[in-house]
């Protein structure tokens, strides 16, 4: 299994819980609609993290971890980076014991499981905010 136990910490439900069920929309920065990038980038602001204002291409996506530490054992508030169809990269923010918050087109801002169908076989990496 992929991940953290389901007895590891978790990402504070304060921090992501009013985020639940927000409308997708390509390039959404919120506060009303989030693409994957943009939900990243507000989760991380809510956890005292500033990163720049990326856009939604492969580019910019990739750009939006680049800076961060790849790591093996993901902790809560960690990116996931995930092989898609369409576009060709998705990412979450790991909520801990297997779980992830995303916007994805389909469903909008979802807590699902990373470590189970269709996310598991696709996760590219996990990755932690490189402190300054």
């Amino acid at each position: 299994m992929i991940g953290s136990p389901s007895g590891s910490p978790k990402l504070p439900m304060a921090v992501w819980l009013d985020l639940l069920g927000k409308p997708f929309q390509d390039g959404g920065r919120g506060p009303d609609a989030f693409d994957c990038v943009g939900l990243l980038i507000e989760l991380q602001r809510r956890l005292g993290r500033a990163m720049p204002p990326y856009e939604s291409n492969e580019h910019e996506l990739s750009m939006a971890l680049a800076s961060w530490d790849r790591v093996e054992s993901p902790e809560p508030g960690d990116g996931i980076l995930i092989r898609s169809d369409n576009p060709r990269w998705h990412i979450g923010v790991v909520c801990g014991g297997g779980y992830m918050i995303h916007a994805f087109q389909a469903r909008g801002v979802s807590r699902e499981r990373y470590d189970a169908f269709p996310w598991h076989n696709r996760i590219e990496g996990f990755y932690r905010w490189r402190q300054a």
